[in-house]
C-alpha cells in the first residue's frame, strides 16, 4: 500500500468513527431521557444498544491507529491485519446485540407484552431510525470505497440500531391492537443480525488465517502459468495470505528436471511478474522436478 492510500484509509476510519461516536452519544442521552420520562423499558434498552455502537466505533479507531502504521523490522508485511481483528471484535459485539435482542423479543412474546404509546419516545425513536440508517449508508459507502471491513462491520451495527428503533416505533403505534407485533418482528431481525455477525466473522477469519484460492482465482493463476510455461504441470499447494491491501501467494510448480537452474529461475520470475501485474499479488514459487517427465526421458 502506498503512503497516499494509507493516509486516505486512516482519514476515512477516523472520520467514520468520530462521527459515529458523537451521534451515538447524543442519541444515547436522548433515548435515556425519553425512556425515563415515558417509563418505557424498551426505549431504555435501546439507549444502551446505541451506547454499544459508540464502543464499536472506538474499536474502529484503535484498529485504524494500529493497523495503518507502516511496515517495520518486526512486522515486514505491515500491521493491516489488525483491521481484521477489529472486524472480528465488532462482529462479535454485533452478535451479542443480536442474541440479547432475540432474548428480549422472546420474553415479550411469552409475557404477551406490548409497548405503551408515548409522544416523546415516538419522536426520539423516529430521529434515531432516520439518523442511524443515514449513518449506516454513509459508512457502508465509505467502507466500500476504501475497502475497509471494519467500517462495513460498523455500518451494520448502525443499521441494527436503526431497525431496533423502527420496531419500537411500530410497537408504540400498534401495540394496543396487536400485542405480538413487536416480539415477532424482533425475533426476525435478531436472527438477521446474528447471521450478519457470523458472515463478518467468517470473512475476517479467512483473511487472518490464510485461505485457498477461489475457483476463479485458481483459473486465472493456471492461465498465467500456462501462458508463460506451457510445459509446466501440477500447479498445487496454492496458499493466499492477506495483509490488508498486500497479498502474498505461495504455490508449487513442477518442471522438467532437465531444465537448467538458470532457466527455471527465469520462468519463475516471469510468472511472479505476471501475477503481480494481473492480480496485484506478490508470488513466491517453489519449483519441483516432474517425475513423469524424468521417466519419459530415461526411457528414450
Amino acid at each position: 500500500m502506498n503512503g497516499e492510500n494509507r493516509r486516505g484509509k486512516m482519514r476515512a476510519g477516523v472520520l467514520e468513527a468520530t462521527v459515529s461516536i458523537v451521534l451515538n452519544t447524543f442519541l444515547f442521552v436522548a433515548k435515556l431521557y425519553a425512556g425515563i420520562v415515558s417509563n418505557s423499558v424498551a426505549v431504555l434498552a435501546d439507549a444502551f444498544h446505541t451506547l454499544s455502537d459508540s464502543l464499536t466505533s472506538v474499536v474502529v479507531l484503535i484498529g485504524v491507529w494500529i493497523g495503518f502504521k507502516p511496515p517495520d523490522k518486526e512486522h515486514p508485511f505491515g500491521h493491516q491485519r489488525v483491521e481484521q481483528i477489529a472486524t472480528v471484535v465488532i462482529a462479535t459485539m454485533l452478535g451479542i446485540v443480536g442474541y440479547e435482542f432475540f432474548k428480549q423479543s422472546l420474553e415479550k412474546l411469552l409475557n404477551r407484552e406490548s409497548l405503551t404509546f408515548s409522544t416523546i419516545a415516538l419522536g426520539v425513536m423516529a430521529l434515531s431510525a432516520v439518523s442511524k440508517e443515514l449513518l449506516a449508508r454513509w459508512a457502508e459507502r465509505l467502507g466500500g470505497e476504501y475497502d475497509m471491513s471494519s467500517i462495513r462491520a460498523d455500518a451494520w451495527h448502525h443499521r441494527s440500531d436503526a431497525v431496533a428503533s423502527l420496531l419500537i416505533i411500530i410497537g408504540l403505534l400498534v401495540g394496543d391492537m396487536y400485542w405480538w407485533v413487536d416480539g415477532v418482528l424482533g425475533l426476525a431481525v435478531s436472527g438477521l443480525i446474528i447471521y450478519l455477525a457470523w458472515s463478518l466473522i467468517k470473512t475476517a477469519s479467512n483473511r487472518l488465517i490464510g485461505r485457498a484460492p477461489s475457483r476463479a482465482e485458481e483459473y486465472e493463476l493456471r492461465k498465467i502459468v500456462s501462458s508463460i510455461v506451457p510445459q509446466a504441470s501440477d500447479l498445487h499447494h496454492i496458499h493466499i495470505h492477506e495483509y490488508g491491501d498486500h497479498v502474498e501467494i505461495t504455490l508449487h510448480l513442477r518442471l522438467d528436471s532437465k531444465i537448467t537452474l538458470e532457466e527455471a529461475h527465469r520462468m519463475a520470475t516471469l510468472i511472479e511478474e505476471a501475477v503481480k501485474e494481473k492480480l496485484g499479488w506478490e508470488a513466491t514459487i517453489h519449483l519441483e522436478p516432474d517425475k513423469k517427465v524424468d521417466y519419459e526421458h530415461s526411457t528414450d
